[in-house]
């Protein structure tokens, strides 16, 4: 990365058309001097939201008809899309209005189906006359307490409450409960009224599905107010020089610095590339270029916001494989690999098989847990299904989840770990190839090596061989030696030693944390098996018997896959983003180079 200080001079108008040529280019991280403020921006802001509300409401009423005697062509009209917007937000808000008036009238037509055809009028012509009635809803304990009075009559019941009529001539009396009120409108109003506005109704949504025609004309408007804000907030985010001249900063590719230069001295703008100081490190975005293969890794480091720092590894190919194949082990059935493989297709046809880096991962992982599952001779946690001759054939006896070897089972996790640990090395030692801190990193080998044999002696049994002293040895030399080269080399070898201890208990930590696949992946097996024996451990013997077993097995095989999925964003990602990650020297500090780039008019 380049840091580029860029210069523009010139009015509003002249700046904001040189900054979408700058956003189409798309090659600068701008970095903001300031946060961007101006009234334009609210303006525009609040636009964006009109624009889009609109066409969500017209994205309700997709069922575009033929055109009506009264259309209107707002593409025809000046500033046909506000016009456009303002109708259809309009619409919107009498189709509500009448929405809750419709509401309103069956709540009254309502009372009077309870109540009978006794409208507030009538009970005020009685009140003029000196008779006052009043109407309640009354509970059981309620109605206990009015102690059979003359003056209440029992009209009839509304689910669970019941309807009671106060007659008396004294207007003061009542009753400590709820009253309710009639509706003011007759009868014949209320139904008059309900057919308007179910008229009005269907009439506004009507227009509305007319308008859908025309959601392109806001489309078009949306698009042209986001890049209008794009480009506000970058041209705000800079810094006004005697209200003349404009200034930027950012950083740009090396390999787009060229491009940049031509386009700069086309449109007058100053520049001053140079390379970025040690102080500015952190403010250096990151740009990762990988294959299309690894950049399927791209959404679960974006959803952990992992973006290694400037001067960091590109760890993505290793978290790839890894991630790639502890999937494999964490969920480990064959039978739940074929049904994420099954869903992640149906899904994928649905968008018309959109190339989306999201579902080209999930055929990966898929795939992993399905060719896991058939090495372990797991589907669906039957044993049963895995003793079928084909199937018993494709399986490792070794790592297989019934009647394997847990030891082997558990040393293969551990020598996963060594491996992924070592790779993180020698990715550091390959970056210092050219300096004597690649010793210290192949020291650094030595003793995860040493250390996996530490831990198959502790926690397997198996006997280390005479070389595990030599490896921690060598590698305790190294690292001690070389490790921290400088100015003092004394000095710098008492650093290394005295950090080593607390680094070798955290290597042997990191080790064993590998145990986890084992751990989780064995859980779920036992899991599926549990629950297909709790539906058909003693036999289908009923329909019934047969309803439950089926409703047993579909929650319970979907809720360990819910824990499976689970299980592999924790432990899968943890031990790519800490274990390796750590020894691979990676903080993910980083931020993400995102230029300044708009789509081309």
């Amino acid at each position: 990365m380049k840091k580029l200080l860029l210069f523009m001079a010139g009015p509003d108008g002249e700046v904001d058309a040189n900054l979408s040529v700058l956003g189409q280019l798309g090659v600068l991280h701008v970095t903001p001097f300031q946060t961007p403020k101006d009234s334009s921006i609210e303006r525009v802001d609040a636009r964006i939201g009109q624009l889009r509300k609109a066409i969500s409401i017209l994205d309700k009423d997709d069922d575009q008809q033929s055109a009506s005697a009264d259309f209107v062509d707002y593409r025809t009209i000046d500033r046909g899309e506000i016009v456009l917007m303002d109708k259809v937000l309009e619409l919107d808000k009498k189709c509500a209005q009448l929405e809750k008036r419709k509401a309103e009238l069956n709540a009254a037509l309502a009372s009077y189906a309870n109540w009978g055809q006794v409208s507030a009028g009538d009970i005020d012509e009685l009140r003029q006359a000196g008779v006052f009635v009043k109407l309640y809803l009354l509970s059981e304990q309620e109605l206990k307490n009015i102690n059979k009075r003359d003056d209440i009559h029992i009209v009839g019941k509304i689910n669970n409450l019941t309807q009671a009529v106060l007659v008396s001539t004294d207007s003061d009396n009542r009753l400590n409960c709820t009253e309710v009120s009639l509706p003011q409108a007759e009868l014949h109003e209320l139904r008059s009224d309900l057919a308007k506005a179910i008229d009005g109704h269907r009439e506004c949504e009507n227009q509305l599905t007319q308008l859908c025609a025309q959601k392109s004309l806001l489309q078009e408007a949306l698009d042209e107010r986001i890049r209008r804000l794009n480009v506000r907030n970058i041209q705000y985010s800079g810094v006004s020089i005697d209200k003349q001249l404009r200034c930027w900063k950012g950083f740009i590719p090396e390999d787009a610095v060229e491009k940049l230069i031509k386009e700069a001295e086309k449109n007058s703008w100053g520049y001053i590339i140079e390379e970025p100081s040690a102080e500015e490190t952190d403010e250096v975005p990151t740009l990762l270029r990988t294959s299309r293969w690894v950049e399927r890794i791209r959404p679960v480091m974006n959803f952990m916001g992992l973006v290694p720092g400037y001067k960091e590894l590109d760890v993505s190919l290793v978290f790839m494989i890894f991630f790639t194949f502890f999937t494999g082990i964490l969920v480990g059935d064959a039978g739940y690999g074929l049904i994420f493989l099954v869903i992640t297709f149906f899904v994928h046809r649905k968008t018309g098989f959109a190339r989306k880096t999201e579902f080209q991962l999930m055929y990966t992982l898929s795939a992993s847990i399905l060719f896991w599952g058939i090495l372990t001779g797991t589907y669906f946690g039957a044993e049963s299904i895995a003793n079928i001759s084909f199937l018993n054939k494709l399986k490792v006896e070794k790592l297989a989840s019934f009647g394997g070897d847990n030891v082997f089972v558990q040393k293969f996790m551990f020598l996963v770990g060594a491996i992924h640990l070592t790779i993180g090395h020698l990715q550091v030692a390959w970056r210092y190839s050219n300096s004597v801190k690649a010793m210290g990193q192949q020291g650094w080998v030595a003793i995860i090596w040493g250390l996996y044999l530490v831990v198959n002696q502790m926690l397997l049994g198996i006997a280390a061989p005479g070389i595990m002293s030599w490896l921690f040895i060598g590698g305790i030399l190294l690292v001690g030696l070389f490790s921290n080269p400088g100015a003092s080399f004394l000095k710098g070898m008492l650093s290394s030693l005295g950090n080593l201890p607390l680094s070798i208990i955290n290597g042997f930590s990191d080790i064993i944390s590998y145990i986890r696949l084992y751990a989780v992946g064995l859980s779920t097996v036992l899991m599926a098996s549990s629950f297909n024996q709790m539906a058909i451990g003693d036999g289908i013997t009923t329909l019934v018997s047969g309803i439950g077993a089926a409703l047993i097995l579909f929650l319970g095989h979907g809720l360990n896959m819910v824990l499976a999925a689970m299980a592999v964003l924790v432990h899968g990602v943890r031990l790519n983003m800490l274990e390796y990650a750590g020894h691979a020297g990676v903080e993910f500090s980083g931020n993400e180079y995102k230029p300044f780039k708009l789509t081309k008019q």
